[in-house]
Protein backbone atom coordinates (compact mmCIF):
# COMPACT_ATOMS: atom_id res chain seq x y z
CA UNK A 1 0.00 0.00 0.00
CA UNK A 2 1.42 3.78 -0.89
CA UNK A 3 1.85 6.63 1.07
CA UNK A 4 -1.23 8.42 -0.96
CA UNK A 5 -3.02 5.30 -0.47
CA UNK A 6 -2.23 5.12 3.14
CA UNK A 7 -3.36 8.80 3.29
CA UNK A 8 -6.91 8.67 1.50
CA UNK A 9 -7.25 5.02 3.79
CA UNK A 10 -6.92 7.65 6.94
CA UNK A 11 -9.16 10.44 6.02
CA UNK A 12 -11.46 7.90 4.95
CA UNK A 13 -11.50 6.37 7.94
CA UNK A 14 -12.15 9.48 10.17
CA UNK A 15 -14.97 10.30 7.76
CA UNK A 16 -17.03 7.06 8.08
CA UNK A 17 -16.67 7.27 12.07
CA UNK A 18 -17.49 10.65 12.48
CA UNK A 19 -20.20 9.69 9.98
CA UNK A 20 -21.34 7.16 12.08
CA UNK A 21 -21.36 9.00 15.51
CA UNK A 22 -23.33 11.95 14.27
CA UNK A 23 -25.58 9.39 12.81
CA UNK A 24 -25.62 7.55 16.76
CA UNK A 25 -26.12 10.54 18.43
CA UNK A 26 -28.56 12.48 15.97
CA UNK A 27 -31.25 9.38 16.60
CA UNK A 28 -30.05 7.67 19.64
CA UNK A 29 -31.28 4.31 18.74
CA UNK A 30 -30.58 2.76 22.27
CA UNK A 31 -31.50 5.99 24.40
CA UNK A 32 -29.81 8.95 25.91
CA UNK A 33 -27.82 6.80 28.46
CA UNK A 34 -26.40 4.72 26.02
CA UNK A 35 -25.76 7.43 23.82
CA UNK A 36 -23.71 9.29 26.45
CA UNK A 37 -21.62 6.29 27.17
CA UNK A 38 -20.95 5.92 23.43
CA UNK A 39 -19.65 9.40 22.96
CA UNK A 40 -17.61 9.48 26.12
CA UNK A 41 -16.01 6.77 24.76
CA UNK A 42 -15.80 7.93 21.59
CA UNK A 43 -14.37 10.80 22.39
CA UNK A 44 -11.94 9.85 25.10
CA UNK A 45 -10.55 7.15 21.86
CA UNK A 46 -10.28 9.61 19.75
CA UNK A 47 -8.11 11.75 21.81
CA UNK A 48 -5.98 8.49 22.76
CA UNK A 49 -5.81 8.21 18.99
CA UNK A 50 -4.39 11.67 18.55
CA UNK A 51 -1.57 11.02 20.79
CA UNK A 52 -0.27 7.69 20.19
CA UNK A 53 -0.20 8.87 16.27
CA UNK A 54 1.63 11.92 17.40
CA UNK A 55 4.37 9.87 19.24
CA UNK A 56 4.33 7.68 16.34
CA UNK A 57 5.48 10.69 14.20
CA UNK A 58 7.77 12.04 16.57
CA UNK A 59 9.76 8.64 16.99
CA UNK A 60 9.78 8.79 12.67
CA UNK A 61 11.00 12.74 12.55
CA UNK A 62 14.15 14.47 13.98
CA UNK A 63 15.24 17.55 14.94
CA UNK A 64 12.53 20.06 15.65
CA UNK A 65 9.95 17.97 13.74
CA UNK A 66 10.47 15.19 16.00
CA UNK A 67 10.32 18.15 19.26
CA UNK A 68 6.59 19.06 17.53
CA UNK A 69 5.28 15.60 17.20
CA UNK A 70 6.29 14.92 21.01
CA UNK A 71 4.85 18.26 22.50
CA UNK A 72 1.78 17.56 20.29
CA UNK A 73 2.09 14.45 21.58
CA UNK A 74 1.93 15.70 25.19
CA UNK A 75 -0.76 17.77 24.68
CA UNK A 76 -3.13 14.92 23.07
CA UNK A 77 -2.54 13.56 26.00
CA UNK A 78 -3.16 16.18 28.18
CA UNK A 79 -6.78 16.29 26.22
CA UNK A 80 -6.59 12.10 26.58
CA UNK A 81 -6.60 12.58 30.47
CA UNK A 82 -9.29 15.24 30.84
CA UNK A 83 -11.94 13.42 28.67
CA UNK A 84 -11.06 10.44 30.49
CA UNK A 85 -11.88 12.56 33.56
CA UNK A 86 -14.87 13.48 32.20
CA UNK A 87 -15.81 10.49 31.62
CA UNK A 88 -15.89 9.08 34.95
CA UNK A 89 -17.60 11.67 35.96
CA UNK A 90 -20.19 11.87 33.56
CA UNK A 91 -21.08 8.23 33.80
CA UNK A 92 -19.48 7.15 37.07
CA UNK A 93 -20.24 10.55 39.62
CA UNK A 94 -23.79 11.43 38.24
CA UNK A 95 -22.50 15.03 36.85
CA UNK A 96 -19.87 16.38 35.85
CA UNK A 97 -18.93 20.05 38.16
CA UNK A 98 -18.88 23.10 36.18
CA UNK A 99 -14.67 23.40 37.48
CA UNK A 100 -12.87 19.94 37.73
CA UNK A 101 -10.36 17.69 37.02
CA UNK A 102 -11.28 17.67 33.84
CA UNK A 103 -10.81 21.12 32.99
CA UNK A 104 -7.21 21.00 34.29
CA UNK A 105 -6.52 18.92 31.75
CA UNK A 106 -7.84 20.55 28.83
CA UNK A 107 -6.26 24.20 30.25
CA UNK A 108 -2.74 22.41 30.18
CA UNK A 109 -3.10 21.00 26.23
CA UNK A 110 -3.25 24.81 25.38
CA UNK A 111 0.26 25.71 26.27
CA UNK A 112 1.37 22.48 25.42
CA UNK A 113 0.16 23.13 21.59
CA UNK A 114 1.19 26.26 21.88
CA UNK A 115 4.75 25.43 22.38
CA UNK A 116 4.48 22.23 20.21
CA UNK A 117 3.85 24.94 17.04
CA UNK A 118 6.72 27.89 18.07
CA UNK A 119 9.15 25.23 17.76
CA UNK A 120 7.76 24.06 14.14
CA UNK A 121 10.17 23.97 11.30
CA UNK A 122 8.44 26.45 9.58
CA UNK A 123 8.65 29.33 12.27
CA UNK A 124 12.21 29.40 11.28
CA UNK A 125 14.12 31.87 9.17
CA UNK A 126 12.58 35.60 8.52
CA UNK A 127 12.14 38.18 5.83
CA UNK A 128 8.66 39.70 4.09
CA UNK A 129 7.10 36.34 3.61
CA UNK A 130 6.87 35.36 7.46
CA UNK A 131 6.00 38.96 7.86
CA UNK A 132 2.82 38.15 5.83
CA UNK A 133 2.39 34.98 7.82
CA UNK A 134 2.33 36.49 10.53
CA UNK A 135 -0.40 39.08 9.57
CA UNK A 136 -2.45 36.15 8.38
CA UNK A 137 -2.26 34.24 11.57
CA UNK A 138 -3.30 37.55 13.60
CA UNK A 139 -5.86 38.21 11.02
CA UNK A 140 -7.09 34.62 11.43
CA UNK A 141 -7.02 34.81 15.20
CA UNK A 142 -8.90 38.51 15.36
CA UNK A 143 -11.51 36.98 12.97
CA UNK A 144 -12.32 34.40 15.13
CA UNK A 145 -12.10 36.63 18.31
CA UNK A 146 -14.58 38.66 16.91
CA UNK A 147 -16.67 36.31 15.90
CA UNK A 148 -16.36 34.38 18.82
CA UNK A 149 -17.45 37.21 20.65
CA UNK A 150 -20.13 38.92 19.09
CA UNK A 151 -22.16 35.68 18.94
CA UNK A 152 -21.26 33.56 21.89
CA UNK A 153 -18.67 35.47 24.33
CA UNK A 154 -20.34 39.14 24.58
CA UNK A 155 -24.29 38.13 25.47
CA UNK A 156 -22.38 35.25 27.88
CA UNK A 157 -20.31 38.08 29.85
CA UNK A 158 -23.38 40.16 29.98
CA UNK A 159 -25.44 37.28 31.11
CA UNK A 160 -22.98 35.04 33.70
CA UNK A 161 -21.09 36.17 36.52
CA UNK A 162 -17.76 36.28 35.73
CA UNK A 163 -16.61 36.09 39.04
CA UNK A 164 -17.49 32.32 39.17
CA UNK A 165 -14.46 30.09 38.53
CA UNK A 166 -16.65 28.34 36.47
CA UNK A 167 -17.73 30.62 33.73
CA UNK A 168 -13.77 32.10 33.70
CA UNK A 169 -12.71 28.77 32.86
CA UNK A 170 -15.25 28.60 30.05
CA UNK A 171 -14.20 31.38 28.71
CA UNK A 172 -10.95 30.54 28.42
CA UNK A 173 -11.40 27.50 26.30
CA UNK A 174 -12.11 30.24 23.28
CA UNK A 175 -9.15 32.55 23.72
CA UNK A 176 -6.91 29.82 23.90
CA UNK A 177 -8.24 28.05 20.89
CA UNK A 178 -7.85 31.55 19.01
CA UNK A 179 -3.86 31.45 20.10
CA UNK A 180 -3.48 28.31 18.85
CA UNK A 181 -5.38 28.53 15.16
CA UNK A 182 -3.02 31.61 14.80
CA UNK A 183 0.14 29.63 15.16
CA UNK A 184 -1.23 27.08 12.85
CA UNK A 185 -1.78 29.84 10.49
CA UNK A 186 1.23 31.15 10.32
CA UNK A 187 3.22 27.52 9.76
CA UNK A 188 0.50 26.79 7.17
CA UNK A 189 1.76 29.71 5.31
CA UNK A 190 5.15 28.57 5.04
CA UNK A 191 4.94 25.12 4.15
CA UNK A 192 4.86 22.98 1.36
CA UNK A 193 3.31 19.90 -0.19
CA UNK A 194 2.58 16.73 2.44
CA UNK A 195 3.84 19.13 5.55
CA UNK A 196 1.00 21.87 4.45
CA UNK A 197 -1.97 18.85 3.80
CA UNK A 198 -0.58 17.91 7.61
CA UNK A 199 -1.04 21.35 9.41
CA UNK A 200 -3.96 21.93 7.18
CA UNK A 201 -6.10 19.21 8.92
CA UNK A 202 -4.37 19.91 12.14
CA UNK A 203 -5.93 23.52 11.80
CA UNK A 204 -9.20 21.85 11.07
CA UNK A 205 -9.44 19.86 14.08
CA UNK A 206 -8.15 23.10 16.17
CA UNK A 207 -11.19 25.10 14.11
CA UNK A 208 -13.61 21.90 14.89
CA UNK A 209 -12.53 22.70 18.63
CA UNK A 210 -12.65 26.45 18.55
CA UNK A 211 -16.44 25.91 17.86
CA UNK A 212 -17.39 23.36 20.25
CA UNK A 213 -15.71 25.29 23.01
CA UNK A 214 -17.69 28.99 22.14
CA UNK A 215 -20.73 26.66 21.89
CA UNK A 216 -20.09 24.77 25.09
CA UNK A 217 -18.81 28.31 27.04
CA UNK A 218 -22.22 29.81 25.62
CA UNK A 219 -24.73 26.80 26.85
CA UNK A 220 -22.67 26.19 30.03
CA UNK A 221 -23.48 30.12 30.49
CA UNK A 222 -27.16 29.74 30.17
CA UNK A 223 -27.11 26.07 31.79
CA UNK A 224 -28.23 24.85 28.96
CA UNK A 225 -25.47 22.25 28.30
CA UNK A 226 -25.94 18.28 28.28
CA UNK A 227 -23.70 15.57 27.17
CA UNK A 228 -24.25 13.27 24.18
CA UNK A 229 -25.58 15.58 22.23
CA UNK A 230 -24.41 16.66 18.21
CA UNK A 231 -22.22 19.29 19.84
CA UNK A 232 -20.15 16.98 21.26
CA UNK A 233 -19.37 15.64 17.78
CA UNK A 234 -17.68 18.52 17.47
CA UNK A 235 -14.58 17.23 19.52
CA UNK A 236 -14.13 13.68 18.14
CA UNK A 237 -13.10 15.58 14.94
CA UNK A 238 -10.95 17.94 16.53
CA UNK A 239 -9.27 14.84 17.85
CA UNK A 240 -9.10 13.03 14.55
CA UNK A 241 -7.93 16.14 12.62
CA UNK A 242 -4.89 16.13 14.98
CA UNK A 243 -4.18 12.66 14.47
CA UNK A 244 -4.95 13.04 11.10
CA UNK A 245 -2.22 15.52 10.76
CA UNK A 246 0.12 12.92 12.49
CA UNK A 247 -0.76 10.13 10.14
CA UNK A 248 0.00 12.09 6.91
CA UNK A 249 2.87 13.43 7.86
CA UNK A 250 4.66 9.86 8.36
CA UNK A 251 2.52 7.89 6.01
CA UNK A 252 5.85 8.33 3.77
CA UNK A 253 8.39 8.09 6.33
CA UNK A 254 11.65 9.75 6.11
CA UNK A 255 9.55 13.14 4.95
CA UNK A 256 11.08 15.46 6.63
CA UNK A 257 9.07 18.69 6.55
CA UNK A 258 10.92 21.71 4.54
CA UNK A 259 9.85 25.13 4.89
CA UNK A 260 8.65 27.38 2.02
CA UNK A 261 11.84 27.78 -0.56
CA UNK A 262 12.27 31.02 -1.70
CA UNK A 263 13.86 31.84 -4.79
CA UNK A 264 15.12 34.99 -6.72
CA UNK A 265 15.89 33.76 -9.91
CA UNK A 266 12.42 34.38 -11.58
CA UNK A 267 9.85 36.00 -10.40
CA UNK A 268 6.71 34.64 -8.83
CA UNK A 269 2.64 34.82 -9.19
CA UNK A 270 1.17 34.84 -6.17
CA UNK A 271 -1.95 32.16 -6.31
CA UNK A 272 -5.16 33.29 -6.24
CA UNK A 273 -6.25 31.28 -2.97
CA UNK A 274 -2.94 34.05 -1.37
CA UNK A 275 -4.42 36.95 -2.68
CA UNK A 276 -8.00 36.00 -1.81
CA UNK A 277 -7.88 34.11 1.58
CA UNK A 278 -6.74 37.49 3.43
CA UNK A 279 -9.78 38.81 2.66
CA UNK A 280 -12.65 36.21 4.25
CA UNK A 281 -12.57 36.68 7.53
CA UNK A 282 -12.96 40.36 6.88
CA UNK A 283 -15.89 39.58 4.84
CA UNK A 284 -17.27 37.45 7.81
CA UNK A 285 -16.31 40.16 10.28
CA UNK A 286 -18.43 42.97 8.07
CA UNK A 287 -21.66 40.23 7.05
CA UNK A 288 -21.53 39.99 11.10
CA UNK A 289 -22.04 43.64 11.80
CA UNK A 290 -23.95 44.29 9.09
CA UNK A 291 -26.61 41.74 10.06
CA UNK A 292 -26.25 43.50 13.73
CA UNK A 293 -26.75 46.81 12.13
CA UNK A 294 -29.89 45.59 10.30
CA UNK A 295 -31.49 43.80 13.41
CA UNK A 296 -31.00 47.17 15.26
CA UNK A 297 -28.62 46.02 17.57
CA UNK A 298 -25.52 48.96 18.57
CA UNK A 299 -22.24 46.80 17.57
CA UNK A 300 -19.71 46.36 20.79
CA UNK A 301 -16.68 48.42 21.25
CA UNK A 302 -14.52 45.51 20.81
CA UNK A 303 -16.36 44.09 18.20
CA UNK A 304 -15.78 47.38 16.16
CA UNK A 305 -12.27 47.64 17.18
CA UNK A 306 -11.68 44.01 16.06
CA UNK A 307 -13.48 44.64 12.93
CA UNK A 308 -11.02 47.88 11.95
CA UNK A 309 -8.04 45.89 13.35
CA UNK A 310 -8.74 42.83 10.85
CA UNK A 311 -9.09 45.50 7.67
CA UNK A 312 -6.13 47.55 8.77
CA UNK A 313 -4.25 43.71 9.61
CA UNK A 314 -5.18 43.06 5.61
CA UNK A 315 -4.32 46.09 4.06
CA UNK A 316 -1.05 45.92 5.60
CA UNK A 317 -0.57 42.27 4.09
CA UNK A 318 -1.85 42.88 0.77
CA UNK A 319 0.72 46.13 0.61
CA UNK A 320 3.96 43.52 2.06
CA UNK A 321 2.69 41.09 -0.87
CA UNK A 322 2.37 43.92 -3.94
CA UNK A 323 5.96 45.58 -2.43
CA UNK A 324 7.05 41.28 -2.66
CA UNK A 325 5.95 41.47 -6.50
CA UNK A 326 6.95 44.02 -7.76
CA UNK A 327 10.47 43.83 -6.75
CA UNK A 328 10.46 40.37 -8.34
CA UNK A 329 8.89 41.68 -11.67
CA UNK A 330 12.04 44.38 -11.48
CA UNK A 331 14.46 41.78 -10.45
CA UNK A 332 14.89 40.05 -14.02
CA UNK A 333 15.29 43.59 -15.40
CA UNK A 334 17.96 44.63 -13.58
CA UNK A 335 19.94 41.46 -13.56
CA UNK A 336 19.43 41.76 -17.45
CA UNK A 337 21.11 45.55 -17.12
CA UNK A 338 23.91 44.27 -14.77
CA UNK A 339 24.68 41.22 -17.75
CA UNK A 340 24.43 43.92 -20.23
CA UNK A 341 27.20 45.99 -18.42
CA UNK A 342 29.33 42.97 -18.16
CA UNK A 343 29.68 42.35 -21.28
CA UNK A 344 32.80 43.26 -23.62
Amino acid sequence: MGPHLDRRAGIGFALLACGALALWLAWKPGGETLATWIDDLATVCAALAAALLCLRAGALQRGRARSFWWLLAAAAGAWTAAEAAWAVYDLALGGVPSVSWADAGYLAAIPLTAAALLVHPALRGGGSSRARALLDGIAVATALLFLSWTIVLGPLWEQSDISQLGDLVALAYPFGDAVLVFFVVLAVNRMTGVERLALALLLGGLLAMAVGDSVYAYLTGVADFESGGLLDLTWVVAYLGIGLSAWVATAAPGEAPRPVAVTTAAPAEAPLASLVAPFVPVLAALLVLGVQVNLGQRPERLGLVAALALVALVLVRQALLLRDQRAQLQRPHADDLRLEGAAP
